[in-house]
């Protein structure tokens, strides 16, 4: 294929994927935020089971993780991704008519299914199948889009809420899914290479043993799960997290909502520094900027700096480590085993994901501030110490 040809397919690949991942997490993950009051007036359910839809989205993805590694070996990324379109349809159909707490549950458990498919590790195993072990600017170029899905959502499901109610709407998003989505994953997503037999062997030839294999997957594994669990505990957090640090409520408000913004710039740095930057050298500069973020906190707080430094530093520093959790496995393994190990590796991660939350309220509510960041930070120095097992483990598999 020419160079030229190359690049067109390349942004079709990327347009398509990243198109998908905008809508699929604007509609899917983020509408709550503006269609949850309006949905639990209208059936009569509280808050915390509106957004318990969510929980149950998440519960259901990370459980069929394995299913999806699997699917993916045997079918390959385009099929998974349409069907994941069928099923968000599907899934905002049940909820647009649901009409009680047992219909609507149900609709956030078809999405749950529809998440596995069409969510975030079908779309970057999309990347690696036409793209091979070249794959990680793109990927990074990937989740820089992906991270722009509630910027664009919020805005449209909430002009959409006031024109056509929060059925209305659902249903606009379960048209989406079918009518745009889904003929562009049918006919515009590349076709995938064909995998040749010698390129096979040479894949299975330079792998890890079996053993090796299991010791870096568990590596992996632990170290992604727990940053995970850490980031994605304290960022929903981090307005409650800075009024009890000393922060007026306008203010804490107003850094929080500057982190997005920086986890997205971080995103796209990494996604300038191309092959120069190392997946093992950007988690390791992630996992720093995170310890930094919380000791600045922890020790000097209510200064505005801290408070300004904290947010700095942990945007950057989560923003990074996202990048460095899609890219990382195809550091470890072979552009072949990508789709199923990053299946696998979301099986923790979602659980991890979907209780970290409940986990930190309690550790702050219970122990304050000082307890909330101090195991915060246990928990990224594990992780950052399970990162240079690991990479170690790497360097004397491929020396």
């Amino acid at each position: 294929m020419s160079d030229a040809a190359s690049m067109t397919s390349r942004v079709r690949l990327i347009g398509v994927l990243a198109l998908g991942q905008i809508i699929s997490w604007g509609s899917g993950f983020d509408m709550l935020a503006i269609l949850a009051p309006r949905i639990g007036g209208e059936l009569a359910i509280g808050n915390e089971i509106v957004f318990a839809g969510l929980t149950i989205m998440m519960l259901i993805s990370a459980l069929c993780g394995p299913l999806l590694g699997r699917m993916l070996v045997r079918r390959g990324a385009a099929p998974v991704l349409v069907a994941g379109s069928v099923l968000f349809a599907a899934g905002f159909a049940v909820l647009a008519f649901s009409g009680g707490v047992t219909s609507y549950l149900f609709g956030w458990a078809v999405m749950g299914l529809a998440a596995t498919c069409g969510l975030t590790t079908a779309a970057h195993t999309a990347v690696v199948e036409r793209v091979g072990a070249e794959s990680g600017r793109l990927l990074t170029l990937l989740m820089l889009f992906t991270g722009l899905s509630g910027a664009v959502f919020l805005p449209v499901t909430a002009l959409a809420e006031q024109h056509l109610g929060w059925r209305g709407t659902l249903l606009l998003y379960a048209s989406l899914q079918l009518f745009v989505l889904l003929p562009l994953y049918f006919f515009i997503l590349p076709d995938r290479p064909p995998r040749k037999e010698a390129t096979r062997q040479k894949a299975d030839a330079l792998s890890s043993t079996p053993v090796d294999t299991r010791r870096a997957f568990l590596l992996l594994a632990a170290m992604t799960t727990i940053s995970a669990f850490t980031t994605f505990g304290l960022s929903p957090l981090l307005p409650l997290l800075l009024v009890q640090a000393g922060a007026t409520q306008s203010l804490a408000v107003q850094l929080a909502s500057a982190r997005s913004l920086l986890a997205i710039t971080a995103r796209g740095l990494d996604f300038l520094l191309g092959k120069r930057g190392s997946p093992f050298l950007t988690a390791m500069i992630g996992f720093c900027l995170l310890l930094v973020s919380l000791l600045l906190l922890l020790g000097f707080a209510p200064a505005m700096p801290a408070f300004i430094g904290f947010i700095i530093f942990f945007g950057f520093g989560a923003g990074v480590l996202t990048v460095s959790r899609a890219v990382l496995p195809l550091a470890v393994f072979s552009p072949e085993e990508y789709g199923l190990q990053a299946a696998r590796i979301s099986l923790p991660q979602n659980l991890a994901i979907a209780v970290a939350p409940v986990i930190f309220t309690l550790a702050l509510d219970r122990g304050g501030v000082a307890a909330m960041l101090g195991v915060a930070a246990v928990l990224i120095a594990i992780s950052f110490v399970l990162l240079i097992v690991l990479w170690k483990t790497v360097r004397r598999q491929n020396a």
